[in-house]
């Protein structure tokens, strides 16, 4: 069976899947545009309501510290710049994909900014990946437990109860009362949203990014990002109980990449008020 018919038969399975992001998946086609003009980019902008008034807040925010306020949406591109444009229309993608939210969606999302981030900085410091694509496969890795909680929050719930009690490894427990890991699931969706071929396929090598090294360097490399980034988030407790004692120098993910200490180090010091930076902006 090939593999577009096992995603297929997984989306099929698994209910209801959320909208795809169209206004997100419009800018970043008009991202890559060499001839884009401002004005292309502000009217899709414009399209959703939410991402318009959310790039207005972060323009005037006390971050970008502008002189004059910013009324219009072409100037609030000028402002914050394209990189932050397309990463906010992301995260809301995200965020607008859960048809819930309390606890368990905050720390995923969080997670999910705080894997983004690190990825940015680890692609752009170890490895010659685009910094950009990196944050998008940080940020939507994890987006198969969103399915997974929007078809049944509370055997989701069960699944993180039986991991933290010791009863069971996350993909074991989730294949025992859903069927898919959600490592699967995730590729499965972003397939069927026709994200690009390379981060579906990070999405759902990111638990055994190993197999990836003969077969594909590109999704090895991406994978091993994303698993060091993970490993970042856990070591500032973004998501996660916070751990004691996790040496980023000696990660799957650093040794994988042959990662200088020295340079994890740095970026270690460096990650955290990052994160908060990018988090207070999308809470703006």
């Amino acid at each position: 069976m090939s593999m577009f018919l096992d995603f297929e038969s997984i989306t099929k399975s698994m209910g209801e899947l959320p909208a795809s992001p169209i206004v997100a998946t419009k800018l970043l086609e008009l991202l890559r545009k060499p001839d884009l003009k401002l004005k292309e980019l502000a009217n899709a902008v414009s399209l959703d309501p939410v991402i318009s008034a959310r790039l207005m807040r972060m323009a005037n925010s006390v971050f970008y510290q502008q002189v004059k306020q910013v009324s219009s949406v072409d100037r609030a591109i000028i402002v914050v710049g394209e990189d932050a444009l397309k990463n906010l229309a992301l995260e809301y993608s995200l965020r607008s994909t859960s048809k819930t939210y309390g606890m368990m969606e905050r720390k995923l999302w969080e997670n999910s900014i705080g894997c983004a981030v690190a990825c940015r900085m680890l692609a752009d410091r170890l490895t010659d990946m685009d910094k950009n694509e990196a944050y998008l496969a940080g940020l939507q890795h994890h987006i198969g437990k969103v399915v997974m909680i929007n078809r049944d929050k509370n055997l989701y719930k069960d699944v993180l109860d039986a991991v933290e009690s010791g009863r069971g490894q996350l993909r074991d427990v989730e294949r025992g009362l859903f069927a898919y890991s959600h490592e699967i699931v995730g590729a499965a969706l972003l397939d069927y949203w026709n994200y690009p071929k390379q981060i579906v396929q990070i999405t759902l090598h990111h638990q055994d990014f190993e197999s990836q090294r003969e077969d594909n360097m590109a999704i090895f490399t991406g994978c091993a990002i994303v698993s060091m980034a993970s490993d970042f988030c856990r070591n500032f407790g973004i998501g996660y109980e916070e751990e004691a004692g996790v040496d980023l120098t000696l990660c799957r993910g650093a040794l994988a990449l042959e990662a200088n200490p020295m340079v994890v180090d740095e970026l270690k010091e460096m990650f955290y008020p990052e994160f908060v930076k990018e988090r207070n902006l999308f809470l703006s």
